[in-house]
């Protein structure tokens, strides 16, 4: 029910909560956002606390998060309401794909293009840059990570779509495996040499509901 924390048998030791950021007023409209840098809407502020709520218990060591507002905003919200008061730290490598002059853009037109780009891994729109090179910035940071959260104290990623997409891919084989829009939750654990996912907040579902773990 909403309010009520996640609990486990660990109190979460060595899980790595991954969060997509509230929403912006380009999300109301369906846009791309990339690295324009917007604050959260009002809306997506309140589409936060369900999260927050989710987490207060969890004893969260570090949120990592890049420089943009909307990711900035939405960790310094999960951690206002979070009894361990864990520290945020901020990295270059946690941004989002930069998709220059298809940020801005609706998302039902900048989608094909942003496949092409997926498919021709090389090519970099104008003024952003080519998949390959996103992928080289952000996952050897983000496998990093999450290599020390199993040993450690658990950690929340504050991340966008894009950065959710390509852990999908990359620990599952599938881009769609963490389908989390604003505001949603999810968490991964390793068991052996295996990761396992499970999404414990959608946000169609906010206002009402926790998925079981």
């Amino acid at each position: 029910m909403l309010g009520d924390e996640i609990t486990s048998d660990a109190e979460g030791m060595g899980c790595v909560y991954l969060m997509r950021h509230g929403c912006t007023v380009l999300d109301v409209d369906k846009r791309s956002d990339g690295w324009l840098d917007m604050p959260l809407s009002d809306d997506g502020r309140l589409g936060v606390i369900p999260a927050q709520q989710a987490l207060k218990t969890v004893p969260l060591k570090t949120i990592y998060a890049s420089d943009l507002k909307r990711v900035q905003e939405t960790a310094e919200l999960v951690k206002s309401g979070t009894v361990a008061d864990p520290n945020i730290v901020t990295a270059d490598a946690a941004r989002t794909w930069n998709l220059g002059v298809i940020a801005g853009t609706r998302k039902r037109y900048g989608r094909p293009e942003v496949q092409r780009l997926i498919d021709n891994p090389s090519e970099a729109p104008l003024g952003g840059e080519s998949f390959s090179d996103y992928k080289e910035r952000f996952w050897p940071w983000f496998e990093d990570k999450i290599d020390k959260a199993t040993r450690l104290k658990p950690i929340l990623y504050v991340g966008s779509g894009s950065n959710m997409r390509l852990i999908g891919k990359e620990l599952f084989g599938d881009a769609d495996k963490l389908d989390l829009d604003e505001g949603g939750l999810a968490c991964l654990h390793r068991v052996g040499d295996k990761w396992h996912c499970e999404i414990l907040l959608k946000p169609e579902s906010l206002g009402d509901a926790f998925i079981s773990r």
